[in-house]
């Protein structure tokens, strides 16, 4: 790792652990204490600068110990140096959009792309669902002007949590899946291994099944007064992923880039553990310490859709000439709307 590079990735951690403060005191004043499994397993270092994006004088792990689950028993970590990347485009400092009542509301611009140009900042928007937003949070996305939404859950989970938008914001009901009931049927979610196993299998689906369903949101990118655009799912992670990926491909953003951004998910894996862990847990009737791995992503999650596509077709605009409706103008119009 050279200098430059260990320093990009010393000041994104740094300022992902802020980032991660904020969100954990404002969740912590909710509930009133908090939960008892992050408490225990987030233990801390923190570096002492005058400013929350100030480059730390020396390289020093954000996490000092593995977390684990009450029982004792290590578990993944989404924080360690594999499973949180960052590079010298991150910019957490521009590209966390930090509401009072937001996890995982990231700005996919600033990127490197496609002979040489950057993608612009707050044209597009990638978000975890938004029923929890506060008054202030949907004023922001109103000052943003923003134009459209597409919600990527299915109709029962979009029903039961309500987007919050501005009324000038047009919403779009957008699932990938219409259920996954069927593939959690039978699961022993106890079992190591098991949500692992699940995931890769949502993933080999996404990228192999549902590749118009991601067009049919590509397409309102060719033209420019239909942004800024924001897409999510639940956690803004997976299908939230792919999007992204496959966006940011047509815009020339090397994989190793997609991937570092994709691993930012990680930074509010305990805040996701905490909101998330008791629906969850609910509905699969299991306790939410065997859920953990659903609450982060892992780089090989992504690289499955990476491998199938770079392995079948080369690259994501062979792809999607191949299983969608998009075509090479359409691709060319989202370059000219997106690149500075």
């Amino acid at each position: 790792m050279n200098k430059k590079f260990t320093l990009a990735v010393m000041a994104g951690a740094f300022a992902g652990f802020s980032a991660f403060l904020f969100v954990k005191k404002r969740k912590t004043r909710q509930t009133g204490q908090p939960d008892p499994i992050t408490a225990k397993t987030s233990a801390t270092k923190t570096f002492e600068t005058s400013s929350p994006f100030e480059l730390p004088e020396k390289e020093s792990p954000i996490y000092t110990s593995r977390p684990v689950s009450p029982s004792g028993e290590p578990l993944y970590d989404f924080k360690d140096v594999h499973n949180l990347i960052f590079c010298e485009e991150t910019q957490l400092s521009k590209r966390l959009i930090q509401l009072e009542n937001s996890i995982n509301i990231r700005d996919i611009g600033g990127y490197t792309g496609y002979q040489g140009g950057k993608v612009k900042w707050r044209k597009v928007i990638r978000s975890e669902e938004l029923a929890h937003l506060s008054d202030k949070d949907v004023e922001f996305f109103h000052d943003l002007k923003l134009k459209h939404v597409f919600d990527f859950r299915n109709e029962a989970k979009a029903r039961k949590q309500v987007d919050r938008l501005p009324g000038s914001t047009q919403y779009h009901l957008h699932p990938i899946f219409e259920t996954l009931g069927d593939k959690t049927a039978g699961i022993d979610f106890t079992k190591p291994g098991a949500v692992d196993s699940f995931m890769r299998n949502v993933y080999h689906e996404q990228t192999e099944n549902k590749a118009q369903r991601f067009a049919d949101v590509l397409k309102y990118l060719t033209i420019p007064s239909e942004t800024p655009l924001l897409y999510h799912c639940t956690n803004g992670k997976d299908r939230t992923g792919f999007m992204t990926y496959l966006l940011l491909g047509i815009l020339g953003v090397n994989d190793e880039t997609i991937l570092s951004d994709y691993t930012l998910t990680n930074l509010t894996f305990d805040e996701s553990y905490q909101l998330l862990g008791n629906i969850m847990s609910e509905e699969l009737g299991v306790d939410n310490y065997h859920l953990w791995e659903f609450y982060g992503v892992k780089p090989d999650w992504l690289k499955i859709s990476m491998d199938y596509i770079n392995g079948n077709y080369g690259h994501v605009e062979a792809y999607l000439l191949d299983q969608t409706d998009l075509t090479q103008t359409d691709f060319e119009k989202i370059r000219d709307n997106l690149l500075e």
